[in-house]
């Protein structure tokens, strides 16, 4: 699935973000600016990972990392304007994206799918 959505991402010419660095784009674009530990834990990502994806946005103008004033040694990370921009021009092909995917499958069946994928998860996160 991550696959397909990298694809139709690519298939636009303005799109040049990856499926990860849109999840980080989306999660910034709800909270405006989170340190670099709040949006790996957001995006399940360890350390070197979300390290990598931020770097790669920094590059293209996206967000923005700057020392948080109160501890100099966390980072705090926020979209642009560019990348504000960006993210308003990727929403709808999103959500034309999921529109597909969940079409056929019912409001009911989309809430036991995501509750059972928690249960997972928690189950998972115990094993740790």
């Amino acid at each position: 699935m991550k696959l397909t959505f990298s694809r139709i991402l690519l298939m636009h010419q303005y799109v040049d973000v990856t499926v990860d660095q849109w999840v980080v784009m989306h999660i910034l674009c709800k909270h405006q600016q989170l340190s670099q530990q709040e949006l790996g834990e957001l995006t399940f990502k360890d350390a070197p990972t979300i390290t990598r994806i931020i770097d790669l946005l920094v590059q293209k103008g996206l967000v923005i990392r700057s020392t948080d004033e109160k501890d100099r040694r966390r980072f705090m990370i926020k979209l642009t304007i560019e990348g504000i921009e960006k993210y308003r021009f990727i929403e709808p092909i999103v959500q034309e994206f999921r529109a597909e995917a969940y079409a056929g499958i019912s409001v009911d069946e989309l809430l036991m799918l995501q509750n059972t994928l928690n249960k997972i998860f928690v189950n998972l996160s115990k094993q740790n």
